[in-house]
């Protein structure tokens, strides 16, 4: 008898494991972009992100005296009387490294023009002012009420001839009490011929006394 012996077929199945060694990415934080910026600012206000970029400033005097101070001058901003004053030590001539953020208001008093410098301005573009009105308004001696006798707004206040006071009611809110007007005697330094960026709510009383013809000037 013929026996007929079949192979049998035996297959090994093996199991391989895959092992993920792919490196989880780290994500490199992108530095603010940052520009050199300088400029020569005189008396008035001047907002962080509108007038000038926000940044860490170094604030020098460069023409008379006054007073400059920052919204936020209990953190990291300035107070300080500066000038260019031989005959004193009350001014300084230079602040450093003051801290002026997006929204922080700088204001400028007295008949002082100073210059700020900063290496790592924010490069981001500045922001334009909301100004719907664009009349200028010749005012003299009286008192007159914004959203009455002018358009309520931000104005630029400019002395055109004689000599005074500026005063409005909001001054510790944005609003303004100068001595103004054109002089060309040795008293001329007492008077401001320029204060910018004033702001004129609708309600403010705004006094003008003593003899100066000023220009309300809508601010850019």
């Amino acid at each position: 008898a013929n026996t007929t012996t079949k192979p049998s077929n035996s297959t090994t199945t093996t199991n391989k494991t895959t092992t993920n060694t792919t490196t989880p990415k780290t994500e490199t934080k992108k530095e603010p972009e940052t520009i050199v910026y300088d400029a020569e600012l005189t008396d008035g206000y001047y907002t962080a992100g509108i007038d000038f970029p926000a940044g860490r400033y170094t604030v020098t005097a460069i023409v008379g005296t006054g007073n400059v101070s920052s919204s936020n001058m209990w953190d990291g901003g300035l107070n300080e009387m500066m000038g260019i004053d031989e005959d004193s030590n009350l001014y300084s001539q230079e602040f450093k490294n003051a801290s002026l953020d997006e929204g922080v208001i700088l204001e400028i008093s007295g008949n002082l023009t100073i210059k700020i410098h900063s290496d790592k301005a924010d490069a981001t573009p500045l922001k334009k002012r909301v100004q719907p009105n664009t009349e200028t308004i010749r005012l003299t001696n009286g008192y007159y009420y914004s959203g009455e006798d002018f358009p309520a707004g931000v104005y630029d206040v400019v002395a055109i001839e004689g000599t005074g006071n500026v005063s409005s009611d909001n001054l510790w809110d944005g609003g303004i009490n100068e001595m103004m007007g054109i002089d060309d005697s040795s008293f001329s330094e007492l008077y401001s011929k320029l204060f910018k960026n004033v702001d004129l709510p609708a309600g403010t009383e705004l006094e003008i006394s003593g003899g100066v013809t000023v220009d309300l000037v809508p601010s850019k």
